[in-house]
């Protein structure tokens, strides 16, 4: 039914970003998402530092964070990844976006039938595997510099910042 509804905002995870790829965990092997149904909150954030993602034709993407009072430091992979305006539209309205539009505006690789979803992404897995694996380390590394280059990792620091500021109002208002 879903990937994941994300996180219980009263009681969040204080350090959910050491499992997020290229953040907390660092692989030199590509990571592919493959997504299905409802990928709200921090779940859409590791879906979006994943290499790849292949969402299945049913799947819809929220980030509510800014409704209820406070956003993730990890949205800046968002707002590097995709359009401005649609950056702010996905976060600040907490609407849903669904496959195909993800797919139109760069969000996931590949919108497939529900039912072909874990048969697709292994075939993906399959093509990168049969590839040196020297080549597909410094092909991610130089593809992973440039986002460095570009100030996704300082735009991180900065909105982690924030995150941090949102859960510390939230505690003195006594909502979290």
């Amino acid at each position: 039914r879903a990937f994941s509804v994300g996180a219980d905002i009263k009681q969040a995870p204080k350090e959910m970003w050491q499992a997020v790829p290229s953040v907390g965990v660092q692989l030199d092997k590509p990571i592919i998402a493959a997504v299905q149904g409802f990928c709200v909150g921090g779940a859409y954030i590791l879906v979006q530092m994943c290499d790849l993602v292949v969402a299945a034709n049913d799947t819809r993407f929220r980030y509510p964070e800014a409704q209820v009072g406070f956003t993730g430091g990890l949205i800046a992979s968002c707002a590097a990844r995709v359009p401005h305006k649609i950056a702010m539209e996905f976060m600040l309205l907490g609407q849903d976006i669904d496959a195909q539009r993800a797919f139109d505006v760069g969000m996931v690789n590949r919108v497939v039938p529900r039912d072909e979803l874990e048969t697709q992404t292994y075939d993906i897995a399959a093509r990168i595997a049969k590839q040196p694996r020297m080549g597909l380390a410094l092909t991610k590394t130089v593809i992973n510099r440039v986002e460095e280059l570009q100030g996704l990792r300082t735009t991180m620091d900065v909105a982690f910042g924030y995150h941090h500021f949102a859960h510390a109002h939230s505690q003195v208002l006594g909502a979290g």
